[in-house]
């Protein structure tokens, strides 16, 4: 090998270990401050709801402060913005490839988007027992959680065909985003239910399930395009932090009719953001030289 090519491994190598550092950093400190937020909701200083959209604020702030003080990964932010902080219910769509893709889209998130819509996220049920880390995500956040019943849920490493749950257990979260729904709150979530194992053949299929909400309520359906996670941490990579151009894009996608049924809007959800995905990550690639 080349001068050249070792210092770059070895710069490459020197940006994962600053990453997994800043990382464990960033995490200890969500932690630990959401675990004051859920002791002063505990004492009734702050009420429920408040405590999760606090939770959810740290989380946000935290990964941008990842985001910042790892110069190697760069972040391109398109679409509508504007629209898609507007107070009021509303599905946030999300494409799942890696690990990254949690901190990327977190860290994006407008704050009075989280303030006004109090965000919340679908998370496995295995995520939330991560020491530290789980309770952040989970409960302190206000996340619905899915008892996903294989094993490996959650870690990508499950059968991915295997989509069954607790249905007692299930019936308790379905009931909790309804209730977040009707009160005009915004629920974000990786339709296609785990980790897309090839990504280059395009989404997997959208659970309909999943727009069960969005039906009954006809909430508006927001499509978040995650670009390049993949580069920056490999599917089956321990760690990420590769040097990388990430991008997130949304848009909204459609707003169900009295006439759609679940199955009816997943697979409109999917076309329109399969499109969405393929226009933005287009625009992401290195323009030739001279163009």
């Amino acid at each position: 090998r080349s001068e050249g090519t070792k210092s770059a491994m070895e710069l490459r190598d020197i940006f994962r270990v600053w990453f997994a550092l800043t990382l464990i950093v960033t995490f200890l400190t969500i932690g630990l401050v959401t675990h004051i937020g859920a002791g002063l909701h505990c004492v009734g200083l702050l009420a429920e709801r408040s405590h999760h959209t606090f939770s959810v604020l740290c989380s946000a702030i935290g990964f941008r402060f990842l985001l910042l003080v790892n110069p190697q990964i760069r972040v391109t932010h398109s679409g509508d913005w504007d629209g898609l902080s507007e107070e009021g219910a509303k599905l946030i769509l999300m494409n799942h490839t890696s690990f990254m893709d949690f901190f990327l889209f977190t860290a994006a998130l407008p704050l009075r988007l989280v303030v006004s819509s109090h965000v919340r996220t679908v998370i496995s049920s295995s995520l939330t027992k991560i020491p530290i880390v789980g309770p952040a995500m989970g409960p302190h956040a206000g996340s619905f959680v899915v008892y996903f019943q294989a094993k490996g849920s959650g870690f990508g490493k499950a059968d991915a065909t295997d989509f069954s749950v607790d249905r007692e257990k299930q019936q308790v979260q379905t009931d909790r985003m309804n209730a977040h729904i009707e009160a005009g709150g915004a629920v974000a979530f990786c339709p296609e239910g785990g980790m897309n194992k090839a990504p280059a053949d395009g989404l997997q299929p959208f659970r309909r399930g999943s727009f069960a909400q969005a039906v009954k309520y006809h909430t508006p359906v927001w499509g978040a395009a995650l670009h390049g996670c993949t580069d920056c941490w490999p599917r089956n990579g321990k760690v990420g932090g590769f040097p990388a151009r990430l991008g997130i894009s949304v848009t909204k996608l459609m707003t169900p009719t009295a006439d759609q049924d679940a199955a009816a809007v997943a697979a409109s959800c999917q076309e329109a953001m399969q499109r969405q995905l393929d226009e933005f990550s287009a625009s992401m690639q290195p323009k030739a030289k001279g163009l």
